[in-house]
């Protein structure tokens, strides 16, 4: 019995563990608009609504934000932007100690008084595995 005590205290110890990782490693968290980077570099707000032609224009989009700078947002497709474009957005991710860059591991949009998880990189990896393994000439990620 005591063995058995024993084992399990000793499968449960790494998971007691694991569980405190996230706060070690925890990614920063940052709110604003998502926004056209030719515009945001010019100092500019354009599209100025979702429907504007400008969209097509522009190359990325970056979250602005409060303090009036932007960070690109570089391992979100354009396509993944594009959809959020003039929404408050929440991101999880660490920021680039030398440039303005986040690398995102969750989009989160602003639906009416809260946070809704849009993306994380996490799905999309697992998105990413589950393809190669469904089709093996898949030539994603």
């Amino acid at each position: 019995m005591k063995k058995s005590l024993s084992h399990r205290l000793s499968l449960a110890l790494p998971f007691v563990s694991l569980l405190s990782l996230p706060l070690a490693l925890s990614a920063d968290v940052f709110t604003g608009k998502l926004k056209g980077y030719g515009c945001a570099s010019h100092g500019i707000t354009c599209p100025t609504e979702k429907l504007d032609p400008h969209i097509v224009l522009e190359p990325d989009f970056v979250l602005m934000l409060a303090n009036g700078e932007y960070a690109l947002l570089p391992n979100l497709s354009r396509d993944i932007k594009v959809r959020y474009v003039l929404e408050t957005i929440e991101v999880n991710g660490t920021k680039h100690p030398k440039f303005n860059a986040i690398k995102v591991d969750v989009l989160r949009v602003k639906q009416g008084d809260m946070f809704v998880t849009v993306w994380s990189q996490a799905e999309d990896d697992f998105y990413h595995r589950a393809m190669k393994t469904v089709m093996p000439g898949y030539l994603g990620r």
